[in-house]
């Protein structure tokens, strides 16, 4: 099996690599947290430079991370279902990699490269980004603590029936 510095990252190019990314989120979270195919196609359609992807080198996604934009500065239950093109935050909806690609590094790599293209997406955007936020079980806590973000505490947001933890990252 490849490293994952084999791996292309970028982000996706086409509403067939969101239907090849929805068996990943199936598999990687439990019924009542995974997102829907219509809702991945939803973000992806409103906000697809904030849908990014590991790749191998036959095409194959490894793993992502979606997100959309939002005004409020933490993840609320609204921004987990819309996306606001004027918002200055970031909602990281999910960051999920494939069975067969866990405990590589594969998730602190992608989120380490999203934020860098962010940046990157900050420098020609109308609409500068401003923070990244996302929501967290928490024993996920140091792997985003890893990949940058600072934990604010426990959410406001019920979505599932475990507890979650609101983190961010400013940029």
């Amino acid at each position: 099996m490849a490293e994952i510095d084999d791996l292309e990252y970028r982000i996706l190019r086409r509403t067939s690599e969101v239907h090849e990314a929805w068996p990943i989120e199936a598999a990687g979270y439990p019924s009542d947290e995974a997102a829907s195919l219509d809702g991945m196609l939803y973000w992806y359609h409103n906000a697809p430079h904030l849908f990014f992807g590991a790749f191998t080198s036959s095409g194959s996604i490894a793993g992502y991370v979606m997100s959309t934009q939002s005004a409020p500065p933490l993840v609320t239950h609204d921004s987990m279902s819309t996306h606001d093109p004027q918002g200055t935050v970031v909602c990281v909806h999910s960051v999920c990699v494939a069975p067969e690609w866990q405990r590589k590094g594969l998730a602190t790599r992608l989120l380490k490269l999203y934020v860098e293209s962010i940046r990157e997406y900050n420098k020609e955007a109308e609409v500068r980004i401003t923070r990244l936020a996302l929501l967290s079980h928490k024993y996920l806590l140091s792997l985003y603590e890893g990949a940058g973000f600072t934990t604010i505490g426990v959410s406001s947001v019920e979505h599932g029936s475990e507890h979650w933890y609101d983190c961010v990252l400013d940029l």
